[in-house]
């Protein structure tokens, strides 16, 4: 019964709430219009005939293009009766919002009758001003000439007296809390004094897709973006009188980024300075502290309030401020996005550990600098603007610059985490997320931090090694080394000798020494290697069974075939123990294994362990893994020793030949290898015709290619070119002594 008593009572109480809230809302509306009605003015405000144009700005003689922008602006306004007409703009500060609002309303004016008033909501304050300046315009000001109440006597003027359609633009609404929570003298806020009428169209502008969203319900805001190459081209020349060519504006367009303010701030400068295009963008492209003077080099833009200087990085810094006041984990993954590559980067290295989880919070600030344009995201892959890195750097330089080394570390720690473990038997998904992660691994590796601490070093030694093994597999194996080489001094230093982390480094530079280059050198490093491992994780850790292997491999070099042997024969008996047959250590066991036994005339078993290995490679790992086609190269060169497996080894080497160059490309270190390899046999075969027809399609492919700078690639290609002229000079020869 009680409970019965109280849900009466509740109803009682809100019946009674809203009665009274709408006698308020009455009593509201009477005293506007007393207060409308006793205006001390020598007559009622002017009917005004003729339109208002307080537009406070001239037109812009060099503004261009964006016409897509004003069709979707008067899509926007074409409304239903009795609804008013709503856009608004949104974008990147700089991008040319406020431009693009003001031309609209000259082009408006034009088109018949129609008042139009210009805003400015930066701020409380300079929204009241305008709202004052514009009241006082129309004649409306309160008995005691004070202007306390000319905001909602002017919100009320243009809902219900004003003849005619009216457009106002409400510039500049970047700061949520001011527009819908601060306070006017008039006790209300800037929200609250926007006039509605369906006689009235409101056009906001505003850095925020957040605040766009709320200001133009129901109407999608309508995102500015860069210039298009046309439009670009088309600013610098109005701007400029030089006749610059179409080629050079673009290059500097694209350094720029298409960003209307960065434009037209280096055309200030350039005119200012009596500097060409050619001189700014060699000076520009210095450094990217240079860059950041550019971009802070101030100006007097069209259109600003009060004729103010501006500059990218001061237009954006009320951004960035404005992001860390309302949510400082936006404010924290703008820093750290700053330490990538501007493009491609994956939400993985962002978020942190407990993120992963539950990314609430992540996706809340993610949401909140795409809202500002300072990131885009597609599939979880976020990019940003170069220019906003460069801003980002300046802003946390002035405002914490002991912070540029914090978030240097965060992304590179984030990198050193994510980038894949060195693998010898890598599976797809390790060369996707590798090719993804380097071009972040390469930036983050040159950043110069100011101080080293030992979280930081090791941190970098782990990127270093992982990084040079995914390296090593793309086929520039001198950068590879010298990251094992500098990854092993670090952790060398800071973990000593005997530490799993130096060994793995230390293998890795012994093996790249021994296997790939030959270098007997290695022969101390891996020795080291294993006998380390043996004390530190025993003799029959697969890590100490693989060094055992390699190292035997450099022993062979020496000419000790024997000692080379017997310990190939150890590492293949405890890795087919501990492992399994078919393990891909085991089959590389067997391959080293096969090497060492050719070198000492044991052909048959030789090519019987290497056909075992290779026929395992393609079960275990597919025909087209890296490991799997080393492994068909070598067993072709083995075959070609014998003349009766030679056959054999001619369709294994086209074979391999088509599917490095399917997998890695032409000009991989590898593909070359395998193409030098078998041009060398067939001109020993006399098979010349061939011969020659390979060398042309190898350096045919020869041409833009990844792997064009690398050194061994290059050398191979040349090796290559000189077999080519040999064979060419060769049939001259033939065909001249034939032809006496």
């Amino acid at each position: 019964m009680k409970a019965i008593k109280s849900l009466t009572y509740d109803k009682k109480i809100e019946e009674i709430a809203e009665s009274l809230e709408s006698y308020t809302k009455t009593l509201i509306f009477h005293q506007v219009i007393d207060n409308f009605n006793n205006l001390k003015v020598e007559q009622q405000p002017p009917p005004y005939p003729d339109p208002l144009w307080l537009v406070p700005f001239d037109r812009n003689p060099s503004f261009v293009g964006r016409d897509e922008i004003f069709a979707e602006i008067d899509q926007a306004f074409a409304v239903q009766g009795g609804s008013q007409p709503k856009a608004a703009l949104c974008g990147l500060g700089g991008i040319g919002k406020s431009q693009v609002a003001l031309e609209y309303c000259y082009r408006r004016r034009t088109k018949g009758r129609c008042s139009i008033l210009w805003v400015n909501a930066a701020t409380v304050a300079r929204f009241e001003e305008s709202f004052n300046r514009i009241a006082s315009e129309c004649g409306i000001t309160t008995p005691d000439g004070a202007q306390s109440d000319a905001a909602l006597l002017l919100k009320n003027w243009l809902e219900v007296r004003h003849v005619g359609p009216w457009l106002m633009v409400v510039d500049n609404v970047d700061n949520e809390d001011a527009f819908f929570r601060g306070k006017m003298t008039v006790g209300k806020s800037p929200s609250e004094c926007i006039p509605h009428c369906q006689n009235g169209s409101l056009l906001f502008t505003t850095r925020s897709r957040d605040v766009a969203f709320d200001v133009a319900n129901p109407k999608i805001p309508i995102t500015i973006h860069e210039l298009g190459k046309a439009e670009g081209i088309s600013l610098v020349r109005k701007r400029m009188r030089e006749n610059y060519s179409d080629e050079l504006i673009l290059e500097l367009l694209q350094e720029l980024e298409y960003i209307p303010l960065a434009i037209t701030q280096a055309i200030a400068f350039m005119v200012k300075r009596q500097r060409t295009v050619e001189q700014y963008l060699k000076q520009y492209r210095k450094s990217d502290a240079t860059k950041t003077k550019f971009l802070s080099y101030e100006f007097s833009e069209h259109a600003r309030p009060e004729n103010t200087l501006e500059s990218v990085t001061k237009t954006w810094k009320l951004s960035f401020q404005s992001i860390r006041d309302s949510n400082r984990r936006a404010a924290d993954l703008l820093c750290l996005i700053n330490f990538f590559q501007h493009q491609g980067i994956p939400a993985i290295l962002l978020q942190d550990e407990g993120e992963l989880e539950d990314d609430f919070d992540f996706q809340d600030a993610a949401a909140l600098l795409k809202a500002f344009s300072f990131i885009d995201e597609n599939d979880s892959v976020f990019s940003t603007h170069r220019l906003v890195q460069l801003a980002t750097r300046w802003w946390l330089e002035e405002e914490v610059p002991e912070d540029v080394d914090k978030w240097a570390f965060e992304a590179l720690r984030s990198i050193a985490s994510q980038f894949p473990e060195p693998s010898s038997h890598p599976g797809p998904e390790y060369f996707k997320l590798a090719e993804i992660l380097l071009p972040h691994a390469e930036l983050i590796l040159q950043h110069q931090f100011k101080k080293t601490t030992k979280d930081w070093e090791l941190a970098r030694a782990k990127l270093l090694m992982s990084s040079g093994r995914y390296i090593h597999w793309n086929g520039n194996y001198d950068e590879a080394r010298l990251r094992f080489e500098r990854s092993m001094e670090i952790n060398s230093r800071y973990l000593g000798e005997k530490h799993v982390d130096t060994l793995a480094s230390m293998g890795l530079l012994g093996w790249t020494m021994g296997i790939l280059y030959m270098d007997v050198k290695a022969l101390p490093i891996l020795k080291r290697v294993v006998e380390n491992r043996r004390e530190i994780l025993g003799d029959d850790d697969p890590r100490t069974i693989d060094a055992l292997s390699d190292l035997a491999t450099v022993i062979a070099l020496t000419g000790n075939y024997t000692e080379s042997e017997t310990m190939q024969r150890e590492a293949l008996a405890r890795s087919e123990r501990i492992l399994g047959r078919k393990h891909n250590d085991t089959l590389n066991c067997m391959a080293h294994l096969a090497d060492v036994l050719d070198d000492q005339g044991k052909t048959e078993e030789a090519i019987q362990l290497l056909r075992d290995a290779y026929d395992a490679k393609k079960e275990l790992l597919g025909n087209l893994h890296p490991d799997t086609l080393a492994a068909e190269a070598n067993f072709a060169v083995m075959l070609s020793e014998s003349v009766e497996t030679v056959g054999e080894a001619f369709s294994l080497w086209r074979l391999n030949l088509r599917n490095k160059t399917q997998v890695l490309g032409p000009n991989h270190r590898e593909t070359l290898i395998t193409a030098k390899n078998f041009i060398q046999e067939l001109q020993w075969r006399h098979r010349s015709a061939e011969a020659r027809e390979l060398c042309a399609q190898c350096l045919a492919r020869a041409g833009d290619d990844l792997y064009k700078d690398n050194l061994h690639s290059q050398k191979l290609l040349e090796d290559i070119n000189n077999i080519w002229q040999t064979l060419l000079e060769t049939d001259e020869a033939e065909e001249s002594s034939e032809s006496e």
